[in-house]
């Protein structure tokens, strides 16, 4: 009977055995079933999410296309009729775009049903040309307002957005916006506590099966231990624990007795840089940086000193092309350009350039380090203490001034004796020094023009300072002597009242105003001023070049009677509102 016994207790455990894979087959289907419905579920749920995800990014898009037609700097650059490069000039760099500079990739400006400008970033260029895909957009938008869509563009979708600007209807301008989609949130996992539990009867049933099996073996064993006294019943009871038992169990163990949580942060704390000693004094070839003063949209300006053998020591102001400029062929060109035409200008009254060069990739120029202040401060500080216009002998003393260093400039000619046809285009506040001696210089020849540049501005791309700017130059025509002349009564109007002729609430609204120039109000005003003001300014800012000063000589003579002691006058204004800085500066 032990033979048959142990037979049967043999198939009872091999039947639980078999009992339980069929159990957990039929447990992993059901899952795998659950589990398929889930994520089909899931997905239709993504499908509906994502619909409605790309519906709300629309309607976000149309509100800030909506925002951008209603801005009046736009406004005004669509009544001033500004060129295309103008414009696109004005989506890269004006502050009141900013936003949609950032959060848009394409820009588009139809008027009178054709392109007035486009700009684009790279990430357009990437996946292909918008070309004509916003027309439906465009043609839906000039019907209801403003209108939305989603075209393809190198096989991705691209979403865009049009708006009629609240000008101007006769010329139907329409605004473009456009963008790649936000990428819609993941949607979350279904849950695995959600499939239904598994059923536990099959499993007890093969348990009680495989425990009956082991049942039968045992009684069997006992049965026949007590039947033979002699067998050796350890050795035969330990045999199974010697088969089915290891001679100790895993260990883990570390390289070095270390762990992994003191290896990562033996990582994390070499990996921190360390910062031995002072930071190195900033150098610029071999100009020792002093003291940053501000930058432009082309360059960066410092206080810098030059030193040698004895303890000497120059002060310069250096120049720097900006460094993400440094790659930029026109960039690079034009700061060439302009070192090497200012230094060519050698004049008492124009800042000089004493040294151009470039350390590593940093294209930089130095300057005159003038002991004063711009004419801008000047004004600023003799209003804050109380004044408002400049005394008329002052006044007349700067404008000569600054008209001496331009008819140098605008007759200064090449070997042959050829005219070099040299513009300043920023004849302004900020760009006219004033020194604590009296002097008075004109700087920043950064957007001259000349008939001898290799590099050109683009073609009717404005430049300059919009308060004191000729209308042909705010209107993107040409410019010779005359304009610059304009500027320079601007400027002697702004000195003898104390207030600029023409400004606006923006950039652009200032453009326009200078682009229709003076008005009858305007011309008005300046009639009604205290001779000689009123004749000079009249005639300086006559509307039309021909019937302005013709050049800077002309314009200086009808000056030079008024000086008085201008530049005596103007040293003791200075020392009178600078005298703590005059003291700390000179010391």
């Amino acid at each position: 009977m032990s033979t048959t016994t142990r037979l049967a207790g043999a198939a009872l455990i091999a039947a639980g055995a078999a009992l339980s894979v069929v159990s957990f087959r039929l447990a992993d289907r059901d899952a795998v079933r659950e589990r398929a419905q889930a994520e089909s579920v899931a997905v239709a749920a993504s499908a509906q999410e994502r619909q409605a995800h790309d519906a709300e990014e629309l309607r976000a898009i149309e509100r800030s296309v909506r925002r951008a037609a209603a801005l009046e700097p736009l406004a005004a650059a669509v009544k001033l009729n500004v060129d295309s490069a103008t414009l696109v000039d004005l989506f890269e760099s004006e502050d009141w775009w900013r936003p949609y500079r950032t959060d848009f990739t394409f820009a588009r400006l139809i008027v009178d049903g054709g392109v007035l400008a486009t700009r684009a970033s790279g990430e357009v260029g990437a996946l292909g040309e918008v070309g004509t895909l916003d027309k439906p957009v465009v043609k839906l938008a000039r019907r209801q307002g403003v209108a939305s869509g989603v075209v393809e563009l190198g096989g991705h979708p691209y979403l865009l957005a049009a708006a009629r600007l609240p000008v101007l209807a006769d010329r139907a301008p329409i605004l473009v916006l456009g963008r790649a989609p936000v990428p819609a949130p993941a949607a979350p996992r279904a849950a695995s506590a959600a499939a239904t539990p598994v059923h536990p009867l099959p499993f007890v049933l093969a348990a009680v099966v495989m425990l009956a099996g082991v049942a039968v073996l045992v009684f069997d064993r006992r049965g026949r231990r007590r039947g033979d006294r002699s067998a050796p019943a350890v050795e035969e009871a330990g045999a199974p624990l010697a088969r089915f038992s290891a001679p100790g169990g895993p260990r883990w163990q570390t390289d070095g007795g270390g762990s992994a949580a003191s290896a990562l942060t033996e990582t994390a704390v070499t990996a921190v840089p360390r910062h031995e000693g002072a930071s190195p004094v900033a150098m610029v070839g071999r100009y020792r940086l002093l003291a940053r003063l501000g930058e432009g949209g082309m360059a960066e300006l410092f206080v810098a000193e030059v030193t040698g053998v004895e303890g000497f020591s120059r002060t310069f102001v250096l120049k720097r092309l900006r460094p993400e400029l440094a790659n930029e062929q026109d960039a690079v060109a034009q700061f060439v350009e302009e070192a090497r035409l200012q230094a060519s200008l050698v004049h008492s009254n124009i800042v000089p350039v004493f040294d151009f060069g470039m350390a590593g990739s940093q294209y930089f120029m130095t300057q005159e380090y003038i002991v004063g202040r711009d004419l801008a401060r000047l004004m600023t500080r003799h209003q804050e203490r109380g004044g408002r216009e400049l005394p008329a002998d002052i006044a007349y003393f700067v404008a000569h001034e600054v008209l001496q260093a331009l008819a140098y400039a605008h007759d200064t000619r090449d070997k042959t004796g050829a005219t070099l046809g040299v513009v300043h285009r920023d004849v302004s506040a900020g760009n006219v020094m004033v020194s604590f001696q009296g002097e008075v210089k004109l700087s920043d020849f950064g957007i001259v023009k000349s008939n001898r540049r290799v590099s050109r501005t683009q073609v009717g791309m404005v430049k300059g300072n919009a308060n004191f700017m000729a209308p042909e130059q705010a209107r993107g025509h040409a410019v010779d002597g005359r304009s610059d002349l304009f500027s320079l009564g601007l400027l002697l109007h702004y000195c003898l009242t104390g207030s600029l002729l023409y400004w606006g609430e923006n950039d652009l609204e200032t453009l326009y105003r200078a682009g229709t120039g003076p008005t009858s109000e305007d011309l008005a005003a300046l009639a009604s001023l205290p001779e000689p003001a009123a004749s000079i300014l009249l005639r300086a800012l006559a509307p039309e070049p021909e019937g302005r000063f013709q050049t800077a000589t002309e314009f200086a003579e009808a000056l030079a009677p008024h000086l008085g002691g201008g530049k005596h006058a103007t040293i003791r204004l200075m020392q009178r509102l600078f005298a703590e800085e005059i003291q700390r500066q000179t010391a």
